[in-house]
């Protein structure tokens, strides 16, 4: 390196793993950024659960109340939507849980296009006893996410189950993978 240039800048990242049953944990350092570039990390993820009836026998965005996580807070429970806070790409999760002998079918949705849809398997006509019905769905998508763009699940027919105690069956997850520099 030449006498006065700068060299690339890089953050250190610390962690702690779980405890383990014998009380240890393992140390992990690592560091952000490609080999040779250096970049501050952008903390952007969340997780919540669905624990309150969002809107018996009505269709719409999802609601999840339960916030388990929500770095840099660009997930809303009020509103059930998580808006890019960056251009990037991110890992969307979610999982359905309809109640036993009912569906649930509902549409994973960014900048107001469905993009991945689910449902609970069965077989024949709703209603019809040889119905298959009940149990979890899931998805997990990586998507490009531009600044701004507003996702959320959108439930189109059917109910989902809720627990007596505080479980979480029904759930909505995401985090920024890595940002992408806009094309000029």
């Amino acid at each position: 390196m030449a006498s006065g240039e700068e060299g690339p800048r890089v953050t250190k990242i610390s962690s702690r793993t779980p405890q383990g049953i014998n009380g240890s944990g393992t140390s992990i350092t690592g560091y952000a950024g490609a080999p040779g570039e250096g970049r501050v990390m952008t903390y952007v993820s969340f997780s919540a659960g669905l624990t309150l009836v969002p809107f018996p026998g009505e269709i719409g965005i999802i609601r999840f109340n339960n916030v388990l996580l929500n770095d840099g807070r660009h997930y809303d429970p009020q509103t059930g939507v998580f808006t890019a806070p960056m251009d990037g790409r991110y890992l969307l999760s979610a999982v359905l849980t309809a109640p036993a002998g009912e569906r649930v079918e509902a549409f994973l949705s960014v900048a107001n296009r469905n993009i991945q849809k689910l449902y609970t398997a069965g077989t024949g006509s709703r209603g019809s006893e040889d119905c298959v019905c009940g149990g979890s769905v899931t998805a997990s998508l990586a998507l490009h996410l531009k600044r701004g763009q507003r996702t959320g699940l959108v439930l189109t027919s059917g109910r989902l189950v809720i627990s007596a105690s505080s479980e979480i069956l029904s759930s909505f997850s995401g985090v920024l993978l890595y940002p992408t520099v806009a094309k000029r």
